[in-house]
Formats: C-alpha cells, structure tokens, sequence
C-alpha cells in the first residue's frame, strides 16, 4: 500500500460516525419508503412488506451500495470543512452513485419484476432529503464539541516580519482547520508589529521558547529561510515533545499537490490530476470487459472481411504500426488493413493534400491508398473494401486486443504515429497523459469536420481536465450510434 492509498484509508476510518449515521439513513429511508408504498391494507399492510423477499435483500443491497461509494468515491472528505452549498451538491452525487449502483445490482440479479420502481425511487428521495439534514445537524455537534472542549491544537507560529502576513493568509484557508494559531513570534522583532490576523505578535526566539515552555502548545510552524536555525529549533522543540511544521512547499488550491518520499527526500509533488484509485478499478474493469467482447466481434470478422482484403491486396490482414502511448511510450497498435502494401510510402506524396492544415495529423479526401478506393459508385464516391470497412470503423476492431493488453483504453485520446509526435509542442503532449483510447470526445465530436489540430488538443485536454466514469459511457454509446449512422469517420 503506497502512501497516497494510506492517506485515503485513513480519511474514510476517521469518518466512523458519518458512516454509521450515513447507514442509519441508508435503511430508515427504506423502511419510510415501504411505509408510504404498502401502507393501505389492500396490500396486505406493513407485515406484507417486511415480509417480502425483496425487503429484505434490499438491505443487504443498500449496505452494498455505502461500501461501493466509500471504496470507490471519497463523500466524506472535507465533511467538517465543507458549506452547506458544497455539501448538498456532494451529497446528491453520493446519493446518485449509489442509486446506480442499487439499479445495477437488481438488473443483474434480475430482480426486476420483484422490485418496486416507486420503492427504489422513494427510498433514495428520501435518503438524499434525510441525509442532507443529518450531516448538518452531526457538523454542527461536532463543531459546539471541538469548540467547548478545546479539541483543536495550539499551534505558534515562528517567521519573520517581511514573511509573517502571507504566512498567516495561507495556513487559515477554511472555517475549520482543526487548529488555531495562538501566538506569532518573529526572528527580526521590534515591536513595531503588534498583532496579524487576529493573532498577538509577543516577540522573538527567546520570549517563544519561554511561551512554549509555559502554555497550551500543541505544534509550531517554523517559517524562515536559514536552515540551520530551523533544524536547531526543531531539535529543541523535539526535547520539549512539541511537533514542528517547516514549511517545504506551498500547495497551490488550482493544482493537485502532495507531499510524498521519493528514496531520501521529501518532496512536494504535482500532478495534473488526482483520480481515487476506485475510479480506475472501474475504468480497467470497463476496459477488459469491452476488450473481451470486442475480441470476440474481431474474431468473427476476420473470418468475413479477412478474405475480401486478401483477395484485393495481398498481404497482411492485419496492420500493426508502432504508436506512441500514455507520457510518451511506445507500443505496438493493430488494425484491420484499409490500405495497399505501400500506403506509408505515398504518403510523403500525397502531404501537400492533408486537410490537417498545420501538418499535425494526415487526413485526406478520397485517399487513393485505400484498398479498393479506385472503384466509384454512380455518384463519384469510393465504395472499395477498405472504404467500408473505414466508413464503419470496422478496421478499429483489432484495437481490441490492445484494450486487453493495457497498452490503450476504449476511451481516451487517439494515440499519434512517431513522426507526428515528434512535431508536437509542449502544450500537445497533454494528449498523452492518459492512456490512449479507441474512440474519444473529439471522435464523437464529429472528427471529419475537424481540421485544425489544436481544435482536437483542446477537445482532448477538456476530456482529461473532466473525466468521469460516466462522461466514457456517454462518448462510448455515442460512438455507437455515430458508427451505425455512418458519422465522424472517412
């Protein structure tokens, strides 16, 4: 278990009590809800429903859907920090995910004609109402509680005059924050600074340590530039059983910045995005589950349209090219072969023609590397094999098996040829941040209409600065019914 997945464990077990309250309302918003549906007498009243097979599955069925969201999401975070606003909004997610989850459940135990729909409905209407109230009632105990009996550390602060205002702007960012600053110290101080957010000024090193060694000090923040004296400070606050914060980098709130050991360092790290690891099982899982059937589609269509090209262009039924993958790996992509043995030599002669006006993709109309392409219906239009077979992404099915393999995904970002990434500028590489994928948002964005290269990085980069589980199953039942309709593709 790394240290990030450590944290993450930590976070949901010290939300025990939301948990459990969370649980309470889970199963009373069922119960209220059979209460409401069977009532009357004419069903048989309250003993009927309770009784019910389907009840008492329910249960089980709701404890599973809390796991589910506390293992893959994370509802609970920031709980005591959150306003009101922002947590009726995470509340509703929570209730919506879980809601999923609980439909899933009964479609695949179909238990569907057992269930009520008006049952499942109530019973999240009124877990969301419920929940929403409940969470505000148990903060605002929580909050009397910590500040009656002083649960929040003391925490003493240690900088200098020209540092000590952005210091204190950065370490209050929240109402709550789980300690207070009691008292700031300064290491060049005159007197001329009495107080700084609210906060008494009560002089330099000496009169700290005579502070600490006789009040309320749980922590103190060491923020100054000469290392030797933080590390002496340290050390004697160490003596006095006193924590010391020094501060190692400042976390930007429009970044996801983390500190982690990595060998014999301690090192501030960024990353474009944080995605909770639940939410990757689950796109793997997608993966491999589409990848199996998707390999089994392209093993019978290997069997029908492997001959066909085989009969109009000897060779390979199978065309594998080297592509670049996520931050720049390379790895080895299948399709279906729409094009004569030579295509890759043509193309240098048939760049003056690419509809991708800066060069960054190749893209043209009736390109005559296609199989077949020669051969026009009576309105002028190419209708060889290898034109079908593009026309209705057919030759993508191989893709499949690097699916499988990890190497790509069924959503992300069409992975580029080696001389197209090397023709990228640091802002495209963003495209390559997260695995590639067979279909995508620029994809289903209608990519034959698209020709300027930095229209398909900005589609890419929305998809990767906004992704969820449920923006890939949009962008994949959209490729569905684009393929059927004979859209996006050329």
């Amino acid at each position: 278990m790394d240290e990030m997945e450590l944290k993450r464990k930590k976070s949901w077990i010290k939300h025990y009590d939301f948990i459990l309250a969370d649980f309470i309302v889970l199963q009373l918003s069922h119960v209220l809800a059979n209460l409401i549906r069977y009532y009357s007498s004419s069903y048989g009243g309250l003993g009927y429903a309770f009784n019910l097979p389907i009840y008492k599955n329910e249960v089980i069925f709701l404890t599973v859907c809390l796991v589910a969201s506390i293992t893959f999401g994370d509802p609970y975070k920031n709980v005591l920090k959150n306003s009101k606003y922002v947590e009726f909004i995470k509340t509703f997610k929570h209730t919506i995910k879980m809601a999923m989850v609980n439909i899933v459940i009964i479609f695949f135990l179909q238990l569907g004609d057992d269930s009520s729909r008006s049952v499942v409905l109530m019973t999240w209407s009124i877990y969301f109402i419920l929940e929403y109230f409940a969470r505000q009632i148990q903060k605002t105990y929580l909050r009397k509680k910590i500040k009656h009996y002083g649960a929040r550390r003391a925490m003493i602060v240690y900088t200098s005059s020209s540092n000590v205002k952005r210091v204190m702007r950065n370490l209050v960012t929240k109402k709550y924050v789980g300690y207070f600053v009691s008292a700031i110290f300064l290491s060049d101080y005159d007197g001329s600074i009495q107080e700084v957010s609210g906060v008494k000024v009560l002089g330099n090193e000496d009169d700290m340590i005579k502070y600490a060694s006789h009040n309320w000090v749980d922590s103190a923040l060491v923020a100054i530039h000469d290392r030797n004296k933080s590390i002496h400070l340290r050390d004697l606050f160490d003596v006095m059983g006193i924590t010391t914060h020094t501060i190692i980098s400042r976390v930007d709130t429009h970044h996801n910045e983390y500190i982690q050991k990595l060998g014999n360092y301690i090192v501030s790290s960024n990353t474009y995005r944080t995605i909770p690891i639940g939410q990757k099982i689950i796109k793997r899982a997608i993966d491999i589950v589409g990848g199996i059937v998707g390999c089994i589609a392209t093993g019978i269509l290997i069997l029908i349209i492997g001959p066909m090209i085989y009969i109009k262009s000897p060779g390979p039924i199978i065309f594998s090219q080297k592509r670049v993958g996520k931050n720049g790996k390379l790895f080895t992509m299948y399709k279906f072969r729409s094009m004569y043995m030579d295509a890759e030599e043509r193309k240098k002669e048939l760049m003056k023609q690419n509809k991708i006006t800066d060069g960054m993709m190749f893209k043209m109309e009736d390109d005559p590397r296609i199989i077949g392409s020669e051969k026009k219906d009576k309105n002028g239009n190419p209708k060889g094999i290898g034109n079908f077979i593009r026309k209705t992404s057919l030759d993508e099915f191989p893709q499949f098996f690097n699916v499988l393999k990890g190497d790509m995904s069924l959503v992300g970002t069409r992975p580029p040829t080696i001389d197209e990434w090397n023709k990228y500028s640091p802002h495209h590489r963003k495209r390559m941040a997260i695995r590639p994928g067979i279909t995508g948002l620029w994809q289903v964005s209608g990519r034959s209409n698209i020709t300027d290269f930095e229209e398909v990085v900005k589609l890419d980069s929305e998809y990767i600065d906004n992704w969820t589980i449920s923006e890939d199953l949009h962008i994949i039942v959209k490729t569905f019914t684009s393929v059927l309709a004979h859209e996006g593709a050329s």
